[in-house]
């Protein structure tokens, strides 16, 4: 055999093995989330976990998942950032890190206006929430996924009891930097502080605020109990984990890996919500507080009806005066589709 042909030979094999090697290469999907890596007590870390086994077993491990939980991709803006520059492809994102780059969002975050889980789903789930994933995505460039782990806010401090909105008089209370949030903390009495969730629990240890609304299993996984000495079962707002990735992501997607990446997110979302659902009901419901030692206070009908009827108000306005026409058509759509999804339900 010549040289010439015994080269030719050894590049022919070359290049089948480097297209082997290529073709073999599994395509890299980046999660990241600001919750411990411990789906003991994490929902959305239980929600990433499913949406990893998903991924990775139904493509045969052509596609695979690396998750960054702890805010190790950074906090909620460094995060968005990265996932509108394709270099993380999942990020599940607080109302207040989407309500950076896409400000309306904040007209969603209606107090009182969400009744129950059932009602929040048929609401995200439904035409509202595609009407939702459209205007975002026109925005934005944003293509939001699903909702995962909707839990209800309690509100809590290391002052005094709050029964009704005069108790909350002059308490710096954190919010997140979200318009209707602090605007519907300043109708309650309180002193609306915005705090990064990395800093909240220093800033409670140290007198920066002194008290911070979250539902019990955030309290918890921030260690909050420890540095708060009075909860009220407000249930004020219904908070959710956001699913976002970019547009060049997903429309890069095949058919079938973009059949297999929403059969995942999907899935997660179920996983997410239920092991919320679970941990509220075992350890870290309302007797979780009560043996940290934090003095829980449910309050009666009529002293809601105080919360509601400052908060709403309030907060109406503020989304007037913030977000404009778009927020208010946002707002009113959303009371609108809690009113069908209950017509519909009940």
């Amino acid at each position: 055999m010549s040289k010439k042909i015994i080269a030719i030979t050894f590049l022919m094999v070359f290049i089948m093995i480097s297209t082997i090697s290529v073709g073999a290469a599994p395509l890299i999907i980046k999660l990241a989330h600001e919750e411990p890596g411990n789906a003991e007590v994490s929902s959305i870390h239980t929600a990433a976990l499913v949406f990893k086994n998903i991924v990775e077993t139904q493509s045969n491990g052509e596609m695979e998942v690396k998750i960054y939980p702890a805010s190790s991709m950074g906090e909620q803006r460094e995060r968005m950032e990265l996932t509108k520059a394709n270099v993380l492809q999942v990020n599940i994102a607080s109302i207040g890190g989407l309500a950076q780059f896409y400000p309306a969002i904040s007209a969603i975050d209606l107090p009182f206006a969400i009744p129950n889980h059932a009602v929040a789903n048929e609401v995200f789930n439904g035409e509202f929430g595609d009407q939702l994933r459209a205007n975002i995505l026109e925005e934005t460039g944003f293509r939001f996924l699903t909702t995962s782990g909707g839990s209800f806010y309690v509100l809590s401090n290391n002052v005094r009891p709050v029964k009704t909105p005069a108790d909350m008089e002059g308490i710096k209370f954190r919010t997140m930097s979200v318009p209707s949030h602090i605007a519907m903390m300043r109708s309650l009495g309180g002193a609306a502080t915005p705090v990064a969730w990395s800093e909240l629990y220093t800033s409670l240890q140290t007198g920066v605020v002194e008290g911070q609304h979250n539902p019990i299993p955030i309290m918890a996984i921030g260690g909050l109990q420890e540095v708060q000495d009075y909860a009220t079962l407000t249930n004020h707002l219904y908070g959710a984990d956001w699913w976002l990735t970019s547009q060049d992501f997903y429309e890069s997607l095949t058919d079938e890996q973009r059949k297999i990446f929403t059969n995942a997110y999907t899935n997660a979302a179920v996983a997410g919500q239920g092991k919320k659902l679970m941990l509220s009901a075992t350890e870290y419901g309302v007797g979780f507080l009560e043996e940290a030692g934090i003095e829980v206070y449910s309050p009666t009908s009529e002293e809601l009806k105080q919360f509601k009827d400052l908060a709403v108000p309030a907060v109406l306005e503020a989304i007037e005066e913030d977000l404009g026409d778009e927020g208010v058509k946002l707002a009113n759509d959303l009371l609108d589709a809690v009113e069908k999804a209950e017509a519909k339900l009940y």
